[in-house]
């Protein structure tokens, strides 16, 4: 150790001391640098990165099916019904736009390789929660729907389960007769319960028969809401009102008798409403109920706006319009034109109609000039039209349509579905549009006619045997049957056409409406003084 020469001393003027502090200020101020650097690359992507349409393009599409529904345009059950199904769509959706989005950067970026590179797009925390959040409902559409019957089975879907909570059940009757000049309209308006208007008051008066429900816990205030529920009557002018209050925990069905030659207008909120046996106009709007008309001499209207309600018109010698949204409709013996408008949800059947028809949905629309047998739309597939009269005109979609001895004009325009249609004579135009799907055509084999017949991806079958043109994709078909006549226009695609032939006779005209007419007015009571002017002018208009 004593060999060692001893440690050289510090420079003169070196402080250890100063030296850490430089050597610290030095790194923070390094630090601090890079900081400010990498805060500027930031800044830079910030101002490179894109905002994705995504997020748009979700918050235009819930806004539109919202104004749809706010707009009765599509039902909210049925809505849930159908994006309990489909909603994973979301995510195809929600990626298709993802990738279309790069897809026309990477484009960009090769038309213009010399401009800086574009930052890629942002999809965003809130739209990642977006989609969360509809996932989220419609899973639970999804579970609502395959346990509905086992959950509205435990709690119970009817206002009484409800009503119940609020103690016991008290009913009363009640009956109220008013003197009804000649020539009032009768206005009717309950708030909650079933209306039923029948026609056959002789004595100049309506008699009004109120059958009251009402949930309390003390007969004291049960007696309160009994006298609360009473009907309130008023005359204005030629209309005599009838109303009905709305009281929670109660409800009142009132059953009216009215004369024959009242016109009539009712409005129920929570109830059916059933109109039978008048000899004029009935205009009635249900807001969650069913509709009933039965061998009305005069026009019937309804609005209806349940998606679960029903409606049925029967022997119904004017007009029948129908409004709304509805589940099934049951129409037979209608002597004027049938309008049905609106959105229905399950089974339609439509019988005898002597007027013009129309059927339109947002997914169907029908017309024809006479209806002599029936119609039958499904709530899945299937629309049948059996023994009609033209010009009949059919557009629609996701269909498979069958057309059974119709005469006259037919028009039929259908996708992804099969066209059966079978004429009858008088044969007239036939014109089918169809895309992936066959269709089949049956003609009377004593009619002239000239065809046209084109598919794409099919083939064409005929039993008139006037020749065809066919290539490995396109089959075309041209010909002139007999002294030609109304044209035969048939165009598919991804599917066959079949010509057939068939001893098909004359649709009759209106031979089941005809007899239906007359006993309007050869009833006893179209047969009295003030009305015998009128009864032979009735069945004298339809067959001049």
């Amino acid at each position: 150790m004593a060999s060692y020469p001893p440690p050289a001393p510090p420079p003169y003027g070196f402080d250890p001391k100063q030296q850490r502090r430089m050597a610290k200020e030095q790194f923070r101020m390094q630090r601090d640098a890079m900081k400010a650097q990498r805060d500027l690359y930031r800044m830079q992507q910030r101002g490179l990165r894109r905002r994705s349409l995504l997020g748009p393009l979700l918050l235009i599409a819930i806004g539109v099916v919202l104004l749809m529904v706010r707009n009765g345009r599509i039902s909210p059950e049925h809505f849930l019904e159908e994006y309990s199904h489909w909603w994973p769509m979301l995510f195809v959706f929600a990626g298709a736009v993802v990738l279309a989005e790069w897809g026309f950067d990477q484009f960009m970026t090769s038309l213009h390789p010399e401009a800086p590179p574009m930052g890629r797009r942002g999809v965003g925390g809130g739209v990642i929660l977006l989609l969360i959040l509809l996932s989220i409902v419609g899973a639970g559409g999804m579970a609502i729907e395959s346990h509905a019957s086992d959950l509205f089975g435990t709690f119970g879907s009817d206002d009484q389960d409800w009503a119940q909570f609020l103690g016991e059940k008290h009913e009363s009757d009640q009956t109220v007769d008013r003197v009804f000049p000649a020539g009032t309209t009768l206005s009717i308006d309950d708030a909650k319960g079933d209306v039923t208007v029948n026609g056959g008051s002789t004595d100049g008066q309506i008699h009004l028969s109120v059958h009251k429900e009402v949930y309390s816990r003390s007969d004291l205030d049960a007696d309160h809401k009994m006298q609360d529920l009473a009907p309130q009557i008023s005359s204005d002018g030629g209309t005599m009102a009838v109303r009905l209050a709305a009281l929670e925990g109660g409800s009142t069905d009132v059953t009216v008798t009215v004369p024959d030659a009242a016109t009539t207008t009712v409005t129920a909120n929570h109830g059916d409403v059933r109109v039978t046996g008048l000899k004029a106009a009935v205009t009635v709007t249900a807001n969650h109920g069913d509709v009933e008309f039965s061998t009305i001499t005069g026009d019937a209207t309804a609005r209806m706006n349940r998606s679960d309600s029903s409606f049925s018109a029967h022997n119904i010698t004017g007009a029948v319009a129908l409004r709304g949204r509805a589940q099934d409709l049951n129409v037979e013996d209608v002597g004027g034109q049938l309008l049905l408008e609106g959105d229905f949800y399950g089974s339609t059947h439509i019988e005898k109609i002597g007027g013009t028809l129309r059927f339109h949905t947002s997914r169907t629309d029908l017309q024809l000039a006479r209806l002599e047998g029936d119609i039958e739309v499904s709530n899945d597939a299937s629309l049948n039209v059996d023994r009609a009269v033209g010009p009949t005109v059919l557009v629609t979609r996701d269909r498979n349509v069958t057309f059974d001895r119709l005469s006259g004009d037919i028009s039929v325009t259908n996708t992804n579905g099969t066209v059966d249609v079978t004429t009858a004579l008088p044969l007239g135009d036939v014109l089918v549009r169809n895309r992936h799907g066959s269709v089949n055509v049956t003609l009377p084999a004593s009619a002239g006619f000239a065809v046209h017949a084109d598919t794409t991806d099919g083939g064409i079958d005929d039993e008139f045997g006037t020749g065809s043109m066919t290539d490995s994709h396109h089959a075309v078909y041209n010909g002139t049957v007999g002294k030609g006549g109304p044209k035969v226009d048939i165009e598919t695609s991804h599917g066959d056409i079949d010509l057939r032939k068939a001893m098909i006779g004359t649709l009759l005209p209106a031979a089941p409406i005809a007899p239906a007419a007359p006993p309007a007015p050869a009833a006893p009571k179209a047969a009295k003084t003030p009305k015998a002017p009128k009864a032979p002018e009735v069945p004298g208009v339809p067959f001049s």
